[in-house]
C-alpha cells in the first residue's frame, strides 16, 4: 500500500502554494524574456556556431525571430501549460525505481514531478547504472534518460587510460593532467622496467573496474608485489599534493553534459571536499600501507577514528570552505577553476567521437528533445604547485546524504539540473498522437510515409522563422543555469579546442595502436591460461574419481568435502589474487584495531601470566611482550622494596615488644 501511494499520479496531493511554485520554476514560459529579447538569444546562438561548425547552418535560421512569431509561441506554450494542468499524461514524471537514491524522489516531489513506474508515461528515467541498448531503443520522443551510450569511455579506469593516452602521444603539453598510467596484464613489463629506472617513485594500483577504494594499495617494487596476470590500473604516485591543515584531499567536481552534438558541458559551482584522516607524509616503506594517509576516498576514511563530521573543518567539506582556506594562503581561485574546466573538457573530447556516433545510433527519431543528459563526477587531485590532475570519472556518482553537508549540495545539484532540462517545453500528447498515427501508416507506401514527419521538424524546416528545439534548448539552458556555469562552449575563446574537435572528427574511433595490439595479445593469453587451468581441474576431478572406485565408498564426511571441493574447482579453483590481498588488509585493520583498544594486551598479558604463549608468538608481539617483562620486573622490584621495609621495622621494634608478644611477632616474621 505505502508503495502504491509513492507513485500515485492524483493531483489532490499537492497543495496550491506547490503548484504555484510549480509554475514558476519547472513550468517557467519560454517567450516572454528569451524568445522577445534577441539581445539575450543572438550571443548564445554565435557562440555555438563558432564553436560548432557542423551546427551552423540551422541555428543561423534562429537567428530571425519575428515579433509576430513570438506572439504564436507564447500561445502555444501557454495552450500546453493549461492542457498540463488538465490531464495527467502532459504533468511531469520521472521514474526512480531503478535507482537506491532516496534524494532524487524527495527533490523530485518538491519541485512538482509525478513519482511514476517503469511502465508509465515517464519524462524522465533515473537509474544507476547504463540502461542497456533495449531501454534506448524504446524510448519515446518526449523522453530522457540519466546516461548517455558510450559514457564508458572514460568511465572505466581502463578506457579512461588508454583514451588519454592516446591523446598524450598527439598532445603531450595539453593533456599532462593525467599521470602516467600503465594497464596490466597488457602494460607489466613496461611498468616493471620503468619502476627499475626510478627506485626512488611510489605506484598506486586500483581494479580496472572498481569503485569507492576498494582493492587499492601503494608499492614501491611492481615485480615483487604484482603478479603479471592481474588485471589492475598502476599509476604513478603524486607525492607532492596541496595540504590543508597537513591532510591530503580532493575535489568531487560535478559535470553536467545535456548534449553531445553540439557538445553542452556545465560544471556545478559547488562541490564536495574530500580529505583524508591521517596527516601526510611522503610514502616510505613504513607508511606505504597507511590507506587513511594516502587515499581521500569518503568510504575508506568513515571507518577512521579521527573522521570528523563537522561540515566547516570537517573530513568532508564544500568548496566554499576550501576557498577560505586557499585565500588566506594567498592562492589565486580563479586561475585554479579555469585550470580544472581545462582539464574537465579535454577529458570529454578524448571520448566524443565514440559518444556522438553512439548517440546517433540509439536515438535516430529524437528530433523534438535531446534523449539524454548526465551528470558526472571528476576526481581531481591538486599538487603544490596548484595544478590539476584527473585521477577517475565516476558515472554514476554517489547521492549519499550520510554528512549535513552531502544533502547540502547534492539536493541542491539534483533540484537545478531538473530545472535546467527543458522538459517542460514538451507537448507529450501531441508526440503520443503523432507516434500513433506513424505506426498506423508504417504498411503505407514511401511517398505517404514522409509526409508524417514530426511537427516540431515540419514548421522548422518550412518556416525559417520558428526557432528549431535545439536552439529552445539551448535558450532554455543559459536562462536557467542555477547554480552551473557553462565551461563548454567556451565563454572567452569560443575556438579555444577547435583543434581537438577536429582531430578528433579525422581520427578512426576503431584505429588499432601498439598498446592495443598488446591488449588484445594479453586477453589471448588469459583466456589460454583460463582454459589450461580449467583443463587441469577436470583432470584431476576425474583422477578422484577413479580414486573413489579403487579405494571404495568414503564415509559421509568425506563425501561431503569432496562436493564441496568438487564446487570450488568447478567455480575456476581457488582464491585469487585480489582477494586474498583484500582479506590480508582487513586482517591488518583488525589487528590495528585490537591494538588501539587495548584488548590485545589484555589478551598477551593473560597469556603471559599463564605462560601459554608460542614461540611464533614472541617473534609476532616481541615488542609488547618485552613491555610485559619490564612491568612485571618493575612489580617485583617494588614488592621486594615493600618487603624489605616491613622487615626493617620489624627488627628496629623487635627489642621494645614486651616478652608476652614475642610468639606473636616471631609467627608474623614466620609469614613474612
Amino acid at each position: 500500500m505505502e508503495e502504491n501511494e509513492e507513485f500515485s499520479s492524483d493531483d489532490s496531493n499537492f497543495s496550491d502554494e506547490s503548484e504555484s511554485s510549480i509554475s514558476s520554476t519547472s513550468t517557467t514560459t519560454y517567450s516572454s524574456e528569451i524568445i522577445k529579447s534577441k539581445n539575450i538569444l543572438l550571443p548564445i546562438i554565435l557562440k555555438v556556431d563558432k564553436s560548432e561548425p557542423d551546427i551552423g547552418k540551422s541555428l543561423q535560421k534562429d537567428i530571425a525571430i519575428s515579433s509576430s512569431q513570438t506572439e504564436i509561441n507564447n500561445e502555444k506554450l501557454e495552450k500546453n501549460q493549461k492542457s498540463s494542468r488538465k490531464g495527467k499524461k502532459n504533468r511531469l514524471s520521472i521514474c526512480i525505481t531503478q535507482t537506491r537514491y532516496k534524494i532524487v524522489g524527495k527533490v523530485a516531489k518538491s519541485v512538482g514531478w509525478r513519482l511514476v513506474r517503469f511502465s508509465g508515461h515517464w519524462n524522465i528515467l533515473w537509474v544507476d547504472t547504463d540502461p542497456g541498448i533495449e531501454t534506448y531503443k524504446d524510448m519515446k520522443r518526449y523522453q530522457k534518460v540519466n546516461h548517455f551510450p558510450g559514457m564508458q569511455e572514460i568511465c572505466r579506469k581502463d578506457l579512461l587510460a588508454r583514451n588519454l593516452g592516446r591523446l598524450l602521444k598527439i598532445y603531450p603539453e595539453e593533456y599532462d593532467f593525467y599521470p602516467k598510467t600503465w594497464c596490466f596484464p597488457a602494460d607489466y613489463m613496461e611498468a616493471v622496467n620503468f619502476s627499475r629506472e626510478h627506485r626512488n617513485k611510489t605506484f598506486i594500483l586500483k581494479p580496472d573496474a572498481g569503485a569507492q577504494g576498494r582493492g587499492i594499495f601503494l608499492t614501491k617494487n611492481i615485480k615483487e608485489n604484482v603478479k603479471p596476470t592481474e588485471r589492475l590500473i598502476c599509476q604513478l604516485y603524486i607525492n607532492k599534493p596541496l595540504l590543508i591543515d597537513g591532510f591530503k584531499f580532493d575535489l568531487r567536481v560535478y559535470t553536467l553534459i545535456t548534449t553531445v552534438d553540439p557538445l553542452r558541458i556545465f560544471v556545478y559551482n559547488e562541490g564536495l571536499v574530500r580529505m583524508a584522516t591521517s596527516k601526510y607524509k611522503e610514502p616510505n616503506e613504513f607508511n606505504v600501507s597507511d590507506l587513511f594517509m594516502h587515499l581521500t576516498n569518503y568510504s575508506v576514511n568513515k571507518r577512521s577514528d579521527n573522521f570528523s563530521h563537522d561540515a566547516q573543518l570537517g573530513s568532508k567539506r564544500k568548496f566554499s570552505s576550501l576557498h577560505r582556506n586557499l585565500i588566506k594562503e594567498g592562492y589565486d581561485i580563479d586561475t585554479l577553476w579555469r585550470n580544472i574546466d581545462d582539464t574537465i573538457i579535454k577529458t570529454i573530447l578524448s571520448s566524443w567521437p565514440m559518444l556522438k556516433h553512439n548517440y546517433r545510433a540509439c536515438f535516430p527519431c529524437h528530433d523534438v528533445m535531446q534523449a539524454c543528459f548526465e551528470i558526472l563526477g571528476f576526481d581531481i587531485l591538486v599538487d603544490r604547485n596548484l595544478k590539476p590532475y584527473i585521477l577517475e570519472v565516476n558515472q554514476s556518482p554517489s547521492f549519499y546524504t550520510d554528512e549535513p553537508v552531502d544533502y547540502e549540495v547534492k539536493e541542491a545539484l539534483i533540484r537545478d539540473t531538473l530545472n535546467l532540462l527543458n522538459i517542460s517545453l514538451i507537448d507529450k500528447t501531441k508526440i503520443i498522437n503523432e507516434d500513433k498515427k506513424r505506426i498506423k501508416m508504417r504498411l503505407l507506401t514511401n511517398r505517404r510515409r514522409t509526409k508524417l514527419k514530426s511537427s516540431y521538424s515540419k514548421d522548422h524546416l518550412t518556416n525559417p522563422s520558428i526557432i528549431s528545439p535545439l536552439g529552445q534548448q539551448i535558450a532554455w539552458e543559459e536562462s536557467h543555469l542555477g547554480g552551473f556555469r557553462r565551461i563548454m562552449p567556451a565563454q572567452t575563446d569560443t575556438h579555444k579546442y577547435s583543434h581537438l574537435i577536429q582531430s578528433q572528427n579525422q581520427a578512426s574511433i576503431y584505429s588499432e595502436t601498439a598498446a592495443s595490439k598488446r591488449r588484445e595479445e594479453a586477453a589471448k593469453q588469459m583466456r589460454i591460461a583460463i582454459l589450461e587451468k580449467q583443463r587441469r581441474n577436470q583432470a584431476m576431478i576425474l583422477t578422484n574419481k577413479s580414486l573413489k572406485r579403487r579405494i571404495g565408498a568414503p564415509s559421509l564426511r568425506k563425501s561431503k568435502e569432496n562436493c564441496a571441493l568438487k564446487k570450488l574447482w568447478s567455480n575456476g579453483g581457488v582464491v585469487n589474487d585480489f582477494e586474498e590481498r583484500e582479506r590480508r588488509r582487513l586482517l591488518l585493520e583488525r589487528e590495528e584495531m585490537l591494538r588501539q583498544s587495548g584488548v590485545l594486551n589484555l589478551i598477551l598479558e593473560t597469556f603471559h601470566k599463564m605462560r601459554i604463549l608460542s614461540d611464533s608468538d614472541h617473534l609476532k608481539f616481541s615488542e609488547e611482550i618485552k613491555g610485559l617483562n619490564q612491568k612485571v620486573d618493575q612489580g617485583h622490584h617494588k614488592l621486594n622494596l615493600q618487603n624489605l621495609t616491613c622487615y626493617t621495622a620489624t627488627v628496629n621494634d623487635f627489642t621494645t615488644w614486651p616478652k608476652n608478644s614475642f610468639k606473636n611477632h616471631e609467627s608474623y616474621l614466620t609469614s613474612l
